[in-house]
């Protein structure tokens, strides 16, 4: 029987994301090589110190081409997507997403789903720190009446988002909404926050038919942030509640989020889908 090929795979950015990456493929024994990072060039030194020998470490898409990854995960930010996303399609490298608020412009969408179907590259969105997403595709093949999601995160998450402009912060002593519109805007303005916004849109009725709420909850269990989606179709009604443990070191994003995609990556490796 001949050997299984191994999962190669190229991390952008190297944050807590990237780190709980390493981990869960370490724990799980996962047949998969993380053989790169791309950082900052004014991060490469400190980079290496932490990954050692074994994992490439650069500062410019070129390089990170010539590791010949098997999928380009970006764990970085929006602008990431923007600048080296449709150059990796067009090599025919499957990129997973998960700064989908990149795609609240739907010219960029549209152009990345066109780069990859040209080159055979498939353009990968895992469902981050929400649940439902798979009852939404699924219900969305009939007629979807109504999508909103509401993402809920203690007070000093919204730290250096519009929010800390509008509203006192610390001062806040129940469950405020501090954003209400559509995803696109969610996605823009709150860059590091909201990026499930535009991909329940994405994977339901779309950027001008979902309903997004931000909220600011002081009264979270410490260390916590939540979600809910809710869905109206003429199949019935979805609503999905999830309470998640935030970063330690990143209480903006969720570690479901990280292992989210981990679980997508493996099941590439298990399924042969790639």
């Amino acid at each position: 029987m001949a050997k299984k090929k191994r999962l190669k795979i190229v991390l952008i950015g190297y944050g807590a994301i990237s780190q709980t990456l390493f981990e869960v493929f370490a724990a799980n024994k996962a047949p998969i090589d993380i053989v790169g990072v791309l950082v900052r060039s004014g991060r490469v030194k400190a980079t290496k110190e932490k990954l050692g020998a074994k994992v490439a470490v650069v500062d410019t898409l070129k390089a990170l081409l010539k590791l010949k990854p098997d999928v380009v995960v970006e764990a970085a930010s929006q602008q990431a997507v923007r600048d080296w996303g449709e150059k990796i399609l067009k090599k025919g490298i499957d990129l997973m997403v998960i700064a989908t608020g990149a795609y609240g412009d739907p010219r960029l969408w549209k152009k990345h789903i066109k780069t990859a179907e040209k080159s055979g590259a498939r353009l990968r969105l895992p469902s981050g720190a929400i649940s439902g997403i798979d009852g939404l595709l699924a219900m969305r093949l009939g007629k979807l009446e109504h999508v909103k999601y509401v993402s809920i995160k203690p007070p000093h998450a919204w730290t250096g988002t519009p929010a800390e402009t509008e509203f006192d912060l610390p001062s806040i002593k129940e469950p405020t909404v501090i954003f209400r519109g559509k995803p696109a805007d969610a996605g823009r303005l709150y860059p590091k926050n909201a990026n499930l916004a535009v991909t329940v849109a994405l994977c339901g009725a779309g950027l001008e038919r979902t309903e997004i709420e931000l909220v600011a909850d002081p009264t979270l269990p410490p260390g916590t942030n939540a979600s809910r989606l809710e869905v109206v179709a003429d199949s019935g009604e979805l609503n999905m509640h999830r309470l998640g443990r935030a970063m330690p070191d990143n209480p903006k994003t969720g570690v479901l989020t990280a292992l989210t995609m981990a679980d997508d990556l493996m099941k590439m490796v298990r399924s042969s889908d790639w």
